[in-house]
């Protein structure tokens, strides 16, 4: 749209709410990636037909290894890891086809997400543990597959950190949570001994470089988690991104993720009121970490569902409606129907090392997972009121109410308007 039609439009669509519309402070006022989702129409389509369940994934994250070399509390992939070493994953004690992918199975992953355009998102575990991560991204990249990951920052070496960025990946995300060395650790949970927290502040800087030398166009991220133990380490935080800026060009890094620890399943926090109150001062406009950190182009994202109280969905019989548009690949291969599941065996619903996606979405395992799910009201009693399933299953909870109204075409209007006034999303990586 143009800034004239911008500034005769009366009516705005509200990204959060289908088939309503307010004026623009209320629309400016909603989270922009809350109705992106529009976007897919293929997607769309499926949902304004009631046909929830034949949606297949935008993207997945896919565990190399669930292993890990950090031991961090408040980790939401504390559950489905074992345990955490140096040793190289393949030699590792705990090695095995559940915790470690291998070629083959890498591979065939790989190219079964590739035949439906699958996006992939590199997580685990700590996925750089995996030396096979790389090969996989290239052979990914070359698929045309869109691609992120999230790692701790501590394994990375130049070499490595060149092939994601050659790879068009569209972010690298390290989750960074403190730089004074004594909360680095205690915040992640590893001998004392071991240097991560100089190598992960080491390696920041290599990706900044690279980042700055716009060897393409991925994006360069920094995690902060806040529980008790590294809450007071967020202004130092900030002066080193800042710093990073400072050595590598303004805005070397592009974005800095600031949220608190959030009770997920499996996860042990550490907070309370006190902490949160300390944090929402360092998240707060004009605080002095968002005022360094938007000084050297950096911008902070503090997600409002991790900060605020988000309303509980319905008691209902319906079912998950979002089960598809984001899954979880193990290293065994074996799929869930959500990404908030972490590894737990009881919702797999097929292999895609060993099937393809179509296979795998018209067979029984994946109908009896689903009956699974409504049955024990999953999508209440387990989802993270933060993540993107909980987020949709509320607006296409929305959209049935509208449809049970006989009042289906204003969501369909309200679809096609957002089209026009919400910007296109590079990825669905963000919403």
């Amino acid at each position: 749209m143009t800034p004239a039609e911008f500034r005769g439009r009366r009516a705005w669509p509200l990204p959060e709410q289908p088939g309503r519309w307010g004026d623009r402070e209320t629309f400016e006022q909603q989270r922009v990636e809350s109705g992106q989702w529009v976007f897919w129409e293929d997607r769309a389509r499926l949902v304004l037909a009631g046909r929830y369940h034949e949606v297949l994934p935008l993207h997945v994250e896919v565990s190399p290894t669930f292993l890990c070399n950090f031991a961090c509390p408040w980790c939401s992939c504390r559950s489905a890891r074992e345990e955490w070493s140096e040793t190289d994953v393949f030699n590792h004690p705990r090695s095995s086809p559940l915790t470690v992918m291998r070629r083959s199975r890498i591979d065939a992953v790989v190219d079964h997400l590739a035949e439906h355009d699958v996006e992939i998102m590199w997580a685990g575990g700590e996925p750089t543990m995996n030396p096979l991560l790389y090969s996989a991204a290239t052979r990914a990249h070359e698929r045309g597959v869109n691609q992120c990951v999230f790692t701790n920052g501590s394994l990375l070496t130049a070499e490595q950190a060149t092939t994601l960025f050659d790879a068009e990946f569209v972010f690298v995300r390290v989750s960074l949570n403190a730089v004074t060395p004594d909360v680095h650790r205690r915040h992640h949970d590893y001998d004392k001994r071991l240097p991560h927290g100089e190598r992960v502040l080491r390696n920041l800087d290599m990706l900044a470089g690279l980042r700055a030398q716009q060897r393409s166009r991925t994006l360069l991220g920094v995690s902060v988690v806040v529980d008790r133990h590294n809450v007071d380490d967020v202004p130092a935080v900030a002066e080193f991104v800042s710093s990073l800026c400072e050595r590598n060009g303004c805005g070397a890094v592009d974005y800095l993720m600031l949220r608190p620890a959030f009770p997920l399943n499996g996860a042990q926090i550490d907070t309370d009121d006190g902490v949160r109150d300390v944090f929402l001062a360092h998240a707060r406009c004009g605080s002095r970490a968002r005022t360094l950190l938007g000084d050297a182009g950096v911008r902070v994202i503090t997600p409002e569902a991790s900060v605020a109280e988000v309303p509980a969905l319905p008691s209902d019989d319906v079912g998950c409606l979002a089960a598809g548009w984001f899954g979880e690949v193990t290293p065994s291969g074996d799929m869930l129907p959500c990404s908030d599941l972490y590894g737990d065996p009881a919702y797999f619903i097929g292999n895609v090392a060993s099937q393809n996606l179509d296979e795998v979405w018209a067979g029984s395992k994946r109908r009896t997972v689903l009956e699974q799910v409504r049955n024990s009201r999953c999508m209440s009693t387990r989802c993270p009121t933060n993540g993107r399933g909980h987020h949709l299953n509320r607006v296409f909870r929305e959209v049935e109410r509208f449809r049970a109204a006989g009042r289906l075409t204003d969501v369909e209007r309200w679809a096609d308007d957002l089209r026009t006034v919400l910007p296109r999303p590079e990825h669905s990586f963000f919403l």
